[in-house]
């Protein structure tokens, strides 16, 4: 059957590596099985990371920034979107969709629901901005609904009527261990990275007055900023200068800001602490998995997704023998003075965490395996 992915791919966030990873491990035979296309793909990074068996057709998702998605503006750049869907697939009879990110789901859904397109719909659900009212209409018109984590799962459940709920599949994010490199277990906390999309609701200024408070307490700490704002989002580029503007205004000297980078473990290898800082529940935490799996010491906020895996983690810690009186992954959310508090004790104390960092691969190996994500996947599109 033919596959039409639905991915903007404007930016590699979580949603859009779940699915490059997906089909970069895709067999030969796989590929006949699923018979991929995508539509979207916009960014010339994610068309980059993408093997070149993948189809891929240019697509454009008209955005819905700058105000409610029911004004007039936005429904009629969907639904033109949505004929523009239908007339692309035209021919193509023996068919399935399946749609990533909210936008996508948007003009599935128009296309589904107004203008009567066939085929097998699959939604996949990365994140909670999805309003309430679109998921109680995609959870009609979908065939099946697939939630990246448990979280994600539970608030499906609580959205849409029980009788759909038999639609709800969970596939996590997997990592691909068979293509990373060993883990760099550090002996000590020097270079601490913060890895990800320039947003607000990905905290780095939280890390920056971090860097700040600690500067003269711990002046061998650096601190790295990898990742870029989004250009066609005002609200990120504004928030990616006040980073900078907040640099320069303290002084702070120890602190760089990268570009976007292509190998992510690469990246994360060559650091020592790794933080992951959403101002607001997440599904996952795609960087916190990715850093253990590199065996580096990780921090977040204490916030839904990320939590989910390190309590994970604590717990596997206590099953080997670690026994620790708190989780010592976790941090006040949107507290600049605590994550200081514990980079600092970290930093002063690096054989604190040597147990926990040996223990962090083998715990990613066993429960956020690329193969399990891959097999769970397939067999979603086979149904």
């Amino acid at each position: 059957m033919k596959t039409f992915f639905l991915d903007q791919g404007e930016f590699i966030g979580g949603a859009e590596c779940f699915l490059i990873d997906f089909f970069n491990n895709l067999t030969d035979r796989e590929l006949q099985q699923v018979h991929p296309t995508i539509i979207g793909g916009k960014s010339s990074n994610y068309k980059a990371r993408l093997s070149d068996k993948i189809e891929i057709i240019d697509f454009n998702y008209p955005s819905v920034k700058g105000g409610s998605l029911a004004k007039l503006g936005h429904s009629l750049r969907l639904l033109s979107s949505a004929r523009s869907l239908q007339k692309l697939v035209k021919g193509t009879k023996k068919r399935q969709f399946f749609s990533n990110t909210p936008r996508t789901h948007f003009v599935m859904y128009l296309a589904k629901s107004i203008l009567g397109m066939s085929g097998n719909w699959i939604a996949m659900f990365h994140d909670f901005t999805i309003p309430d009212f679109l998921i109680k209409r995609i959870a009609k018109q979908a065939n099946l609904l697939v939630a990246n984590s448990m979280a994600m799962r539970n608030r499906l459940r609580e959205v849409i009527p029980s009788k759909y709920y038999n639609k709800i599949r969970i596939v996590e994010n997997g990592i691909d261990f068979a293509h990373i490199q060993n883990a760099n277990i550090s002996q000590k906390i020097e270079k601490v990275l913060v890895l990800g999309r320039i947003d607000p609701k990905k905290g780095q200024l939280y890390a920056l007055e971090a860097a700040d408070l600690l500067q003269e307490r711990n002046p061998n700490l650096s601190f790295d900023i990898v990742g870029n704002a989004v250009s066609t989002d005002k609200q990120t580029v504004d928030y990616e200068k006040k980073c900078h503007d907040f640099v320069n205004t303290r002084g702070l000297q120890k602190v760089r800001f990268l570009n976007e980078v292509d190998d992510i473990f690469e990246t994360i290898n060559q650091y020592d602490l790794c933080l992951f800082l959403p101002t607001e529940a997440e599904t996952f935490g795609r960087v916190v998995t990715e850093s253990l799996a590199m065996g580096k010491m990780v921090l977040s906020f204490d916030q839904t997704g990320p939590r989910d895996i390190l309590q994970n983690f604590y717990y596997y810690l206590g099953r080997k023998g670690v026994i620790l009186n708190e989780n010592p992954f976790l941090v006040e959310p949107n507290n600049a003075m605590s994550l200081a508090e514990k980079i600092g004790v970290f930093a002063d104390n690096p054989s604190k965490m040597q147990s926990l960092c040996k223990n962090a691969r083998p715990f990613v190996q066993q429960y956020y395996n690329l193969k399990d994500t891959k097999k769970r996947l397939l067999g979603i599109l086979d149904e």
